[in-house]
């Protein structure tokens, strides 16, 4: 859109936290290093909407596209502030939903989940987290209102607090291209990165989820993904086109528009 701006919302998690990277299996857990868009979306709209927290495929995914009063905003994800993964550790578990001595893939028959074994998961931990948000300056304005000083669970296992601020943190987007120096604000589709890593994996990264109703109550719940990159310092490759502040980082405009994609 051509009046797009992007708005920072800063977030303290206050604890370690667990989203699962889609490259998990049954006994191994990592967390992604960031919210993936999806993510951020569905968050930032529990917080507005009126706080649903029960998960479940009885509800369709949350996201800000679903309210009329914020239909026309982007969540391109929440980033850290410095961070790591913690140590490699057992994950905890509540009575007997898991088994240490039932067979890996075949639970006993009639006995619920007695074939789980205990995951061994990687959390993170960070001190802020920054929400980026595209859209018109006047529905970002409304979403910070809404936002500032809540606080919510998230990510399994941790809290995050959005912190009262005395003004919205709002930047124009110029359309434009990357330079050599360009460094992105997001996570970067790999096909756009313009130097090498020093520390970052790549990332299946969702970017957008919908619903679709089944006839038993439940919804069918699929992920569109794109393969990323995130780190700190991470630039992109010169040319390529983008959405530019006025400080010279930048917005992958394809992310954009695959976070946008189908909206109306």
């Amino acid at each position: 859109m051509e009046d797009d701006s992007l708005l920072t919302l800063s977030a303290e998690p206050w604890g370690a936290f667990q989203l699962r990277n889609v490259h998990k299996t049954n006994v191994a857990w990592s967390s992604y290093p960031f919210l993936p868009p999806t993510t951020a979306d569905g968050l930032l709209a529990s917080v507005i909407e009126g706080e649903r927290w029960v998960e479940g495929n009885f509800h369709p995914p949350r996201t800000l596209r679903s309210s009329p009063e914020f239909s026309g905003l982007a969540a391109l994800g929440g980033y850290p502030s410095g961070g790591h993964h913690t140590r490699a550790h057992l994950r905890s578990h509540v009575g007997t939903l898991m088994s240490y001595d039932g067979p890996l893939w075949v639970p006993p028959e009639g006995v619920q989940s007695a074939g789980k074994k205990p995951a061994i998961v990687e959390d993170y931990v960070c001190e802020g987290l920054s929400f980026l948000v595209v859209g018109e300056s006047a529905i970002l304005k409304r979403l910070w209102e809404s936002v500032i000083g809540r606080v919510a669970p998230f990510a399994k296992k941790s809290v995050l607090y959005f912190r009262y601020e005395d003004a919205p943190d709002l930047t124009d987007l110029r359309p434009g291209e990357a330079t050599e120096n360009t460094l992105s604000l997001t996570a970067l589709p790999m096909m756009e990165l313009g130097s090498m890593p020093k520390h970052a994996s790549p990332y299946m990264m969702p970017v957008k989820s919908s619903g679709t109703p089944n006839n038993v109550g439940r919804y069918g719940v699929k992920w569109s993904h794109l393969n990323c990159v995130w780190e700190p310092g991470v630039r992109i490759r010169p040319g390529t086109p983008t959405l530019t502040t006025d400080n010279g980082s930048a917005i992958s405009k394809s992310l954009l528009t695959a976070v946008r994609q189908d909206d109306a």
